[in-house]
C-alpha cells in the first residue's frame, strides 16, 4: 500500500471512532483529565461504561478507584452511583418489583464516559490487568451501536 493510501486508511479509522463523550475537538481533548459529575436518576446518554465495585468496598478504596478514573486521559466524565441511587433508578422503572426487595441488591459503582469509542477497550483492559475492588466493567448498549 502506498504512503498516501496508508494515511488515508488511518484517517478513515480516526473518523470511524468518533467521540463517545461529546468532548470538544482539538489537541486539548486527548490531554485533559476527566471531570467528576454528580450522578442523577438517569445514566449518561450514549456510550458509557459501568464499573461495578465489590460489595465490601471501603470509602478509601472507592476514592482510590475514583482518582484512578479521573486521572485516566481516555475518560471524559466520571460519576459515582451509590447503591441507594441504583435502587432509586430501578424503582423508577420497575416500581412493583422494587417494593418486593427486603434489602438493596445493588452495589456502588461508577459510570464512566470514554473519550472515544475505541478507548473503552483500553479502559476495560486496564481494570482486567490491574484489578482492584472491581467485580465487573460493562459497556452500555449504546457502545455497541454505530455512533
Amino acid at each position: 500500500m502506498s504512503h498516501g493510501r496508508t494515511l488515508l486508511a488511518l484517517a478513515m479509522v480516526v473518523l470511524v471512532l468518533p467521540a463517545c463523550g461529546g468532548g470538544t475537538t482539538g489537541s486539548t481533548t486527548t490531554t485533559s483529565k476527566a471531570t467528576l459529575v454528580t450522578a442523577g436518576l438517569t445514566p449518561p446518554a450514549g456510550c458509557y461504561l459501568t464499573v461495578f465495585l465489590i460489595e465490601t468496598v471501603t470509602k478509601t478504596q472507592t476514592l482510590r478507584v475514583q482518582n484512578q478514573l479521573l486521572a485516566n486521559r481516555l475518560i471524559t466524565q466520571v460519576s459515582f452511583v451509590s447503591k441507594a441511587l441504583g435502587l432509586r433508578r430501578f424503582a423508577q422503572k420497575h416500581p412493583l418489583a422494587a417494593q418486593g426487595f427486603a434489602v438493596n441488591p445493588f452495589t456502588d459503582r461508577f459510570e464512566v464516559v470514554p473519550r472515544t469509542h475505541g478507548s473503552m477497550f483500553a479502559i476495560i483492559g486496564e481494570f482486567a490487568t490491574h484489578g482492584g475492588p472491581i467485580t465487573n466493567v460493562t459497556p452500555a448498549a449504546a457502545c455497541g451501536q454505530a455512533q
